[in-house]
């Protein structure tokens, strides 16, 4: 399966390319499904994407790997998103190695986890039940977020965690743990990070970076410094990124031409 592949490339370190969608429109989603990427993730923590509109991109993205960033670490809201399909979820605010067993036993069946048999459309509604609940534990996708003190503190109980299969650092939160907002980029945050990169990587953990790198390749979030961290894992744009940039950049050289046809 695509998703037991993804991970095991992951878990060898392989670069591996992402891309995080906000946008709901569907047509949105088909043109991304055909680009190349190894996997997409939906982001519904911080979007108005709600569960309908969810399963709708997710039909849009067929066997693409999908993430879903949900809300919070809720077991219930964390079944339906599965039952939709999404390849696995990305947790938020994970505060501690406990946070972190409850998000993987919410995306595992029993014995394993707590999740509720219902697999709907894994499952080709029924008619690969059985099928579907023989690999879905070992094909469930669990990511978390680094983005507070208590996670940074408590990080080696947390990589001990079984079933998890990568953790993503959130910087901007992470610095608001600290109190350090908006300051992001402070060297105190890209310390911090650099320690549980470090860390990371000794344990053999996945590491995602939450944002996609800086146009300055130089820079701490540049391709440069979240490569050398340790980041193989790497969303390289948004949609409505890339649908900012491209229409800056269009009206750039609009402006460029128009100016030098008046000239």
């Amino acid at each position: 399966m695509k998703t037991i592949n993804l991970k095991a490339k992951w878990r060898r370190g392989e670069p591996s390319a992402g891309m995080w969608m906000s946008l709901s429109d569907i047509t949105v989603a088909e043109m991304i499904r055909d680009v190349g990427l190894d996997w997409v993730a939906i982001d519904t923590e911080h979007t108005a994407i709600d569960l309908q509109s969810l399963q709708n991109l997710l039909i849009a993205l067929g066997d693409m790997p999908t993430l879903v960033r949900v809300p919070g670490n809720d077991a219930v809201h964390i079944k339906r998103v599965l039952d939709m399909g999404a390849a696995g979820v990305i947790v938020p605010h994970i505060a501690s190695a406990e946070d972190a067993r409850l998000a993987v036993a919410a995306c595992k069946y029993p014995p394993q986890g707590i999740r509720g048999t219902g697999p709907r459309r894994p499952s080709r509604y029924g008619l690969e039940e059985k099928e579907h609940l023989a690999v879905a534990n070992d094909s469930t996708i669990v990511v978390i977020m680094i983005e507070t003190v208590g996670a940074v503190e408590d990080f080696d109980a947390v990589l001990e965690v079984d079933g998890l299969d990568a953790c993503m650092i959130g910087a901007v939160d992470l610095s608001a743990s600290m109190g350090l907002l908006p300051a992001f980029d402070d060297p105190r945050v890209i310390a911090t990070i650099d320690r549980v990169a470090a860390k990371a990587r000794a344990a053999n953990m996945p590491l995602i970076s939450g944002r996609s790198p800086d146009a300055d390749a130089s820079s701490p979030f540049g391709w440069k410094n979240l490569l050398k961290q340790g980041f193989n894992v790497i969303p390289i744009a948004s949609d409505q990124g890339l649908i900012m940039s491209g229409a800056r950049e269009m009206l750039a050289v609009f402006r460029a031409h128009a100016a030098n046809g008046a000239s």
